[in-house]
């Protein structure tokens, strides 16, 4: 597993006001093993890379090539039950060769919130704002909100250097 922790260089305004896709149903997080039809899954994301600029900035001290950021959200009760994912928009938008180690990081944009959970395989992930935590392509992991309060994680993604 993957975790350390980057200096916090953004404010909650600018996660909380970022343009969110109304698409409950992202396309890149359902090229997974989740079948979306079987629970309470409406991740909202906002890609926009103009308004992400702050956020690879602040990563680039993770060490990951031909990285992409998204912003998540997770409303209360929404659940991503443990999955795999697949990656196929990445792979095909960034050139990726199948000998590539794709990664994926979740930076915690807030300090851990009662009920915000992060686990990849059989271990629970619990942090204050900046910390991450990463995985190789093909771990299985999950992420829910059981708690009262929106759940903000930055996600990126990346080939290992």
């Amino acid at each position: 597993m993957i975790e350390g922790k980057i200096s916090v260089t953004w404010t909650e305004e600018d996660y909380k006001n970022l343009p969110w896709s109304t698409n409950a149903i992202p396309e890149e997080k359902f090229n997974s093993t989740v079948d979306p039809r079987h629970y309470n899954v409406g991740v909202f994301m906002c890609y926009d890379e103009n308004l992400l600029t702050k956020y690879y900035d602040a990563v680039s001290v993770i060490p990951l090539e031909k990285k992409v950021v998204a912003v998540n959200k997770l409303s209360p009760g929404q659940i991503l039950p443990f999955h795999t994912d697949k990656y196929l928009k990445y792979k095909s938008k960034n050139n990726i060769k199948e000998t590539d180690i794709i990664q994926r990081v979740i930076v915690f944009l807030h300090d851990q919130k009662a009920g915000h959970q992060l686990w990849i395989e059989d271990r629970i992930c619990i942090g204050e704002a900046g910390s991450y935590f990463g995985w190789d392509q093909g771990t299985e992991h999950m992420a829910a909100n059981l708690g009262q309060e929106d759940r903000y994680i930055l996600q990126v993604t990346g080939v290992k250097c």
